[in-house]
């Protein structure tokens, strides 16, 4: 039968809708869009498998492997590089994670009793030449890694008996002793027969380089605030002076008792184990740990091959290569970024709440009537899950600029933007920086105390490798300071330098130089002389005031004694601990769990507030709906309801009023309550802390190619989510204002 016309136009116009489809699928975006759309299943079934009995916990580190945040920068956001990296997917992205996971997989590994096995290994970067085979991390990055897998070794020997657990470690050749000191934190460490372990010890090469710049008539003035201040004597110094010197050396010995000291802590019993002479065989095992570790570095390093190491105790095996899969894997095997999201949904589901706490708010529901029942229903919505608290994180990494991809000016928007979050209760600043721009510096410490006084939530910072000068600055006014023993910071100085090149210069290179100029020499082709030299002094003289009136007030403490520690001196963490710089020595998951801890003690405390305001509506709606004389009435400090009253009325007031969870809440014993030790909140980071991380927001790009790169990325349905959160967050802003919160009172949490 033949078609008729209508049939015919109908056929090509469905013809015609397959073809965008058809078109897409055939183009890179289609495959983009394919590839996405894989990846996204094959990680929500990866999240969806339970951690089964026997679980080894593998991992697959290579260089740069190991991050402090998995937040795209700006630049991630271009359409090329959604593009390529959605066709492509480099190698390297499986084996990404970040180090607070990390952290928090090891911790959770290690009170999980399914897990037994810990299996590490250190492979070559993926499409990488001349690449080391290292953790690519500083020194105390990796401390707080080894420390995390002492506290999976040390509960897995209370969980099991000896030969049912374990940790390895493998590794061809170790390329730098910082991945040797995170490995000897395990039980077994397995080496190829050729590799290498270059034990040394922390050193520091410093070059100067006021003769070379002599020779090309480059002068450079400078004004640093105080003597120990080096940041500029490379420049104006032919040597090291001595104020320096003894401030670095001071840094040397430290760090190289840490290192000593906790790589003989570890490897104390599998060294002990070779002793041979009959003297050492009577020496305490952590002695004779230390004395062996400390020849290794002085007198064979870096030159210790692996048999060499495994004679002396410092790796147990040596024939284990990269590539091969045996060695601790028992039973089933995750991989640490999957069992964290998978143990994390574990806890999700196992979360409902504290008991008495959500009891009080469902009274507290019933016993408000009208609009207000409703608002306080909304409200109490931020407070209805009180085994979990919301800590937003906000990263402080390299230079400390005003502007830029990582600019001071999106360091405050992102900590503003925690501070003004509904969900979040409290904050912690991740630094890993030396500093830099005073001005921008200071503008992050201004935004850090406004998050605190403005806004009612307390800001913890935890330290990595480095925290010294402007970022020393910036979180000077944090409510705690958390630093590992091997963190560098203090630093609390200023300088400033100014190049001049002079006549020698320009006679070497043959340039002639004229500058015409009303008020004086401006530019750095001629020397400050006079008054513009006493102008520039002053101006370092009161930037370093600045800095020490900031710290005085930040840390709580005298311009004396903020002196005392400052002039340009930098401390380990563990001896800034002694001289008030830092607060504890501690992990980022110590940091973590404080600032969780105060942020929920700060919503117990508007919470108290809270219950006292809907009491008195509580009581202000009975008042209206039954007879006065049916009101509770206070009596020996409780509210009690009068017997001689009406029996019907008495029988619905009775029913509201006389309960034990009713009348806690009238005289206020609820709140010990919430007290009581089976109820009370206690941070702990594998259990009940949410982490909401805080980076810089997405450069936009325009037009069609916009449209394409938020396809690929997702980005529509995270902005979709976003909206439907702000309207949230309005929604509880308003209810906030309708219950008019003082908000001069600091443990009132101010919710918008």
């Amino acid at each position: 039968m033949q078609a008729g016309p209508g049939a015919k136009g109908a056929s090509m116009l469905l013809r015609a809708a397959g073809l965008p489809f058809r078109l897409i699928k055939s183009t890179a975006l289609g495959t983009a869009y394919l590839r996405l759309a894989g990846l996204a299943k094959s990680r929500m079934k990866t999240a969806r498998q339970l951690v089964h009995p026997q679980t080894t916990l593998t991992w697959k580190i290579s260089v740069d492997s190991i991050v402090e945040t998995g937040l795209p920068s700006s630049g991630q956001y271009g359409v090329n590089s959604l593009l390529v990296r959605a066709l492509t997917r480099p190698d390297d992205d499986s084996l990404k994670v970040t180090m607070l996971n990390a952290l928090t997989a090891l911790h959770m590994a290690a009170d999980d009793p399914r897990v037994t096995h810990l299996d590490v290994r250190v492979v070559p970067a993926a499409g990488t030449r001349n690449r080391p085979v290292s953790l690519g991390l500083g020194f105390a990055q990796a401390q707080e890694l080894r420390e995390a897998v002492q506290t999976f070794n040390l509960k897995k020997a209370e969980q099991y008996e000896s030969g049912n657990w374990g940790s390895s470690f493998t590794i061809d050749s170790f390329d730098d002793q910082l991945t040797y000191y995170f490995a000897s934190a395990f039980n077994k460490i397995v080496v190829q027969p050729t590799g290498q372990l270059p034990l040394t010890g922390i050193s520091w090469t410093l070059p100067y380089y006021k003769k070379l710049l002599d020779k090309v008539g480059i002068e450079v003035q400078t004004g640093s605030r105080m003597e120990y201040n080096s940041a500029s004597a490379p420049f104006t110094e032919s040597d090291i002076p001595d104020k320096h010197k003894d401030n670095g050396m001071s840094i040397l010995y430290s760090l190289n008792d840490i290192f000593l000291r906790t790589i003989a802590h570890s490897r104390a019993s599998s060294i002990a184990a070779l002793r041979t002479e009959t003297a050492d065989k009577n020496k305490d095992p952590y002695q004779f740990a230390q004395e062996c570790v400390y020849t290794a570095m002085t007198q064979h390093g870096p030159y210790i091959d692996a048999q060499m190491a495994k004679r002396i105790g410092l790796i147990t095996d040596v024939g284990g290569t990269f590539f091969d899969d045996e060695g601790y894997k028992v039973g089933k095997c995750t991989r640490i970024g999957a069992y964290v999201k998978a143990r994390r949904q574990e806890i999700e589901r196992e979360s409902h709440g504290t008991p008495v706490l959500n009891a009080i708010l469902d009274r507290l529901t019933q016993l408000v009537r009208g609009q207000a029942a409703a608002n306080m229903a909304k409200l109490l919505r931020v407070y209805r899950s009180q085994d979990r608290v919301t800590v937003g994180v906000v990263y402080l990494h390299g230079s400390i600029e005003r502007g830029g991809e990582k600019g001071a000016n999106l360091v405050c928007k992102s900590i503003i933007a925690a501070a003004k979050d509904p969900e979040v209760l409290s904050i912690v600043i991740r630094v890993d920086s030396a500093g830099g721009d005073f001005v921008a510096s200071s503008a992050i410490a201004s935004a850090v105390l406004m998050a605190q006084t403005k806004y009612g939530k307390p800001v913890i910072a935890s330290y990595g490798n480095t925290a010294t000068s402007g970022a020393y600055l910036a979180t000077a006014y944090c409510g705690g300071i958390f630093a590992n023993s091997s963190t560098l910071t203090g630093g609390i100085g200023v300088s400033s330098t100014r190049p001049v090149v002079t006549k020698r210069f320009t006679d070497l290179f043959e340039l002639g130089i004229r500058q015409f100029n009303l008020t004086g020499p401006s530019t750095n082709w001629f020397e400050l002389e006079g008054e513009k030299l006493e102008a520039f002094k002053s101006f370092v003289d009161n930037t370093y005031g600045w800095f020490i009136a900031d710290v005085a007030r930040g840390r709580q403490m005298s311009q004396e004694e903020v002196e005392s520690v400052a002039q340009g001196q930098v401390f380990t963490g563990l001896q800034a601990r002694g001289n008030k710089v830092v607060d504890k020595l501690g992990v980022f998951a110590d940091a973590l769990e404080t600032a969780a801890q105060s942020g929920y003690e700060n919503r117990a405390n508007s919470l108290h507030y809270m219950t006292g305001h809907y009491l008195q509506l509580a009581i202000a709606s009975t008042k209206t709906e039954y007879a006065a004389e049916t009101d509770p009435i206070l009596k020996d400090g409780k509210y009690r309801v009068p017997s001689e009253v009406d029996p019907r009325v008495g029988t619905k007031v009775r029913a509201v009023f006389t309960d034990e969870l009713t009348q806690a809440i009238f005289d206020r014993s609820y709140l010990d309550m919430l007290d009581d030790p089976t109820y009370k909140y206690k941070a702990d980071i594998t259990k009940n802390i949410r982490i909401k991380e805080f980076s810089t927001p997405a450069t936009s790009t325009s037009g069609f190619l916009s449209l394409i790169a938020k396809l690929v990325g997702g980005d529509l349905v995270r902005e979709a989510v976003a909206s439907a959160l702000r309207q949230e967050r309005d929604s509880l802003a308003s209810t906030l204002s309708a219950v008019e919160q003082p908000r001069a009172e600091a443990d009132i949490m101010n919710i918008k």
